[in-house]
């Protein structure tokens, strides 16, 4: 149970409409004789009678009735919605009226009070999604393919918008807030995981001349550092097929998204081994379709290189591209001069060299233990289920 309505093995609907549901029935025993009176009595009456009241249209009342059908409705709709971003060239949508911000931190249900601020799109962003099961006709910010900034103040909202949008690619239950706010089903968060392990990888793209000649066509680390991970995260998801990257400058490593002008006269190009992603998102808009969605707030490098700038004042959302791109003529900077974006390698796992030589078992949403070691996903900030994290497990 969640707020997203994921798809899961357990239930499936066939093509014929023919619902499947596997269980597990814990049989009683006690001690070490099984208890066969107790296991018919579930098996023959409990079992029966809870499919009959739990998956039966017919037994339901009028109320649970209307709210299964808003509920199945409401999710197709959602899928509708996303399946229609990419030929109107968009990368997300956020609709009008939605609750973005989440009860708390470990809370994913929707704020309440008389203080939530409902989204509100700017004007000139507009746009409207027909939902044919519904019946209804929606509005709200559609974010095109390129690169969007949000900026504001802190506390302002920048996250929060961001952390809905990156759960934008799953579909979510009645009630949540965040119904229709959908993104492309290839669009991955990414962020800097200082000490993740890294093999084989071409971060070329960000990162070469590194000291002793290490070569970054096919790097491997242990320890990788803020900016090399988040170097790795880029290019892996590349790999994957992602054609939207979310970005939030509070997790990123500085040096790697920006390189100010003042510390390039200081230290010369020549010797710094990174190339900064403000100078490389162009050339992954231009050569590669990925488009960029990043919240950042102290640094106006980005004003020079995005397509739209949103500004977010007391969670309330206004488009603010114009002023930015006025500020970036005033005041140019050699800083986000734009490099190609180079060539990515095709790899492949070599079977047999991810054996874990012990359990593989999902502890938590956030942790798989494989083998004798601990794998921490808190990095894959896109994973909302345990379920998920034990297909990973499996996988």
């Amino acid at each position: 149970p969640g707020q997203c309505a994921l798809e899961q093995s357990f239930v499936t609907v066939g093509e014929e409409g023919e619902v499947v549901v596997q269980c597990t029935v814990n049989l009683p025993a006690k001690g070490r004789t099984v208890l066969g009176r107790a296991a018919a009595d579930i098996l023959g009456r409990t079992l029966p009678d809870l499919v009959r009241s739990a998956l039966l249209y017919g037994s339901l009342d009028a109320a649970a009735r209307t709210a299964l059908r808003y509920h199945v409705c409401c999710v197709q709709d959602q899928a509708i919605v996303r399946s229609q971003l990419d030929n109107r060239g968009l990368v997300a949508f956020v609709a009008n009226g939605s609750v973005l911000p989440r009860a708390s931190g470990d809370d994913d249900r929707p704020l309440e009070g008389e203080k939530v601020v409902k989204f509100q799109s700017p004007q000139a962003m507009e746009v409207e999604f027909h939902l044919p099961n519904l019946g209804q006709t929606i509005r709200g910010m559609g974010i095109e393919k390129g690169i969007t900034l949000i900026v504001g103040g802190g506390f302002h909202g920048k996250s929060t918008l961001l952390e809905a949008l990156q759960v934008g690619p799953y579909n979510k239950i009645p009630g949540d807030g965040r119904e229709f706010v959908v993104s492309v089903e290839t669009s991955v968060k990414i962020r800097a995981e200082d000490g993740r392990s890294v093999s084989s990888v071409n971060i070329s793209p960000f990162i070469n001349n590194l000291p002793f000649g290490q070569d970054t066509t096919c790097f491997t680390s242990k320890d990788a550092s803020g900016s090399t991970s988040q170097a790795c995260n880029i290019v892996e998801a590349l790999e994957m097929g992602a054609t939207c990257f979310f970005i939030d400058e509070d997790t990123c490593a500085t040096n790697f998204m920006i390189r100010d002008a003042k510390m390039m006269k200081l230290v010369a190009k020549e010797k710094e081994p990174i190339t900064p992603f403000v100078q490389k998102v162009r050339a992954l808009r231009d050569e590669r379709d990925v488009s960029t969605v990043l919240v950042v707030g102290g640094s106006g490098d980005y004003f020079d290189v995005a397509d739209r700038v949103v500004l977010l004042d007391r969670y309330a959302c206004a488009d603010v591209t114009n002023e930015a791109v006025r500020i970036a003529r005033e005041d140019p900077t050699i800083a986000v001069d734009s490099y190609p974006f180079g060539d990515l390698l095709s790899r492949r796992l070599v079977p047999g060299y991810l054996g874990a030589g012990g359990k593989v078992v999902a502890r938590s949403s956030k942790v798989v233990q494989w083998g004798e070691t601990d794998l921490d996903l808190v990095g894959l900030e896109q994973i909302v289920s345990l379920g998920q994290t034990e297909a990973v497990a499996r996988w």
